[in-house]
């Protein structure tokens, strides 16, 4: 009888689809504390998708084990595994895995990879020229917590020795905020400030609407100091969800002083002058009726559309099973969202992957634990979701807060 054995095969150019990845700070996701150096939510780098990676034809070997073709592969970094103890929560991790994607869209199988050298919650990544850069409050650096910036070599896929330091860059006093992969810098978006109370008066916070730019150097594997990028959000927000596609950033939700905000903001940018336009105002998270205010939603941008899945509709810790999709315009502007088929069940903090007019879920946390299940479905035309497949391979572990690639 034929046997069939799965393993990862060279594939040619790179695809990278957007992921907005989700991480708590202290204690259990949802419970956070202040601290310059500290966002809460961020996205990797999205670039266009392109249908340039090669499909191997199915190869029988001469012992007659057979190497299914494969369409690509979905690299996964975990922040979060689920807890053995209180002593133990949060329990943070830094594994990487790579899932092979067989002929039909499935993931067949799961890579584990090495490992980076510094846990914690990953806020952040982004391709920059041959290296996959993230950023993670980690624990370890010279004995103490801080924010860690890490990078591998991506050929695509990850290859070669992991390095770690210090990231410092972050703008003084800002809380909060959100970081994006922009080309090779980052972006802090909103946040929060704090004065300090007046004649022993309580302190004040309140809500931003900065936008500031730090410059990443890969061979050094540094991040260098922010600069205000001299274009404000239109609603002051912190804890924003936050995707950069193609050449528009794009600025979802999130707290501001009446609460969660529907709002959703859109900049263009110019990534070699490392430049932003004007914020503005796209259409809100509303739909026939209903408003999905949702806190720290998932985001991804493939097959022209903005997909919002996912997340918290309060601060609490409860997740939300709600799906909404947006045209994107040639300018990149966002049409009207619509409600669209609904995650397989309530989810936060997980990975969203699209590629190859599919989009995949993996991991994430539930009401009260995390999950190692996979799930894919089908982009339409017209922006609409198939049904949920949940036969895909699952995660060599459960996970949540995850920055990701597909290739």
């Amino acid at each position: 009888m034929t046997k069939a054995r799965r393993f990862l095969l060279p594939v040619g150019a790179a695809v990278v689809a957007a992921v907005t990845v989700h991480c708590g700070l202290l204690g259990d996701p949802g419970e956070y504390a202040s601290g310059g150096e500290e966002p809460v939510e961020a996205s990797i780098e999205a670039s266009p998708p392109s249908d340039a990676t090669m499909l191997p034809e199915t190869v029988v070997l001469p012992d007659g084990n057979v190497v299914p073709s494969s369409i690509g592969t979905l690299a996964l970094m975990a922040g979060e595994r689920q807890p053995t103890s209180a002593e133990d929560d949060p329990a943070w991790s830094a594994d990487a895995w790579s899932g092979i994607l067989s002929a039909d869209g499935h993931v067949a199988s799961w890579r584990i990879e090495p490992s980076a050298p510094i846990v914690g919650s990953f806020d952040s990544a982004g391709l920059v020229g041959n290296a996959w850069v993230m950023i993670n409050i980690g624990f370890g650096l010279a004995g103490n917590r801080g924010t860690a910036i890490q990078s591998t070599t991506w050929t695509p896929g990850i290859v070669g020795d992991w390095r770690a330091a210090r990231a410092n860059g972050a703008p003084g006093g800002l809380d909060e905020f959100t970081r994006s992969f922009i080309g090779n810098r980052i972006a802090y978006v909103g946040g929060t400030r704090t004065n300090p109370g007046v004649d022993g008066g309580p302190a004040t916070t309140f809500f931003t609407r900065e936008v500031h730019l730090a410059t990443v150097d890969v061979a050094k594997n540094e991040l260098g100091p922010s600069a205000n990028a001299n274009q404000d959000l239109v609603v002051a927000r912190s804890r924003a969800s936050v995707l950069f596609s193609g050449t528009s950033l794009y600025v979802v939700s999130g707290r501001a002083a009446a609460g969660l905000t529907a709002s959703v903001e859109m900049a263009k940018v110019d990534v070699v002058a490392g430049t932003v336009a004007a914020f503005a105002e796209q259409p809100p998270l509303l739909n026939a009726g209903a408003e999905h205010k949702i806190f720290l939603p998932n985001l991804v941008a493939a097959e022209g559309y903005l997909f919002v899945a996912g997340g918290r509709t309060s601060a609490a810790n409860a997740p939300t099973d709600i799906v909404l999709s947006a045209k994107i315009g040639a300018d990149g502007t966002l049409g009207p969202f619509q409600n669209v088929t609904v995650l397989p069940k309530p989810l936060r903090d997980f990975a969203l992957v699209g590629f190859k007019g599919k989009l995949y879920v993996a991991g994430g946390m539930g009401a009260t634990t995390r999950s190692d299940e996979v799930f894919s479905t089908t982009i339409g035309a017209d922006g609409k979701l198939g049904a949920w497949d949940p036969s895909n391979a699952k995660l060599p572990g459960a996970r949540s807060n995850f920055v990701a690639q597909a290739y």
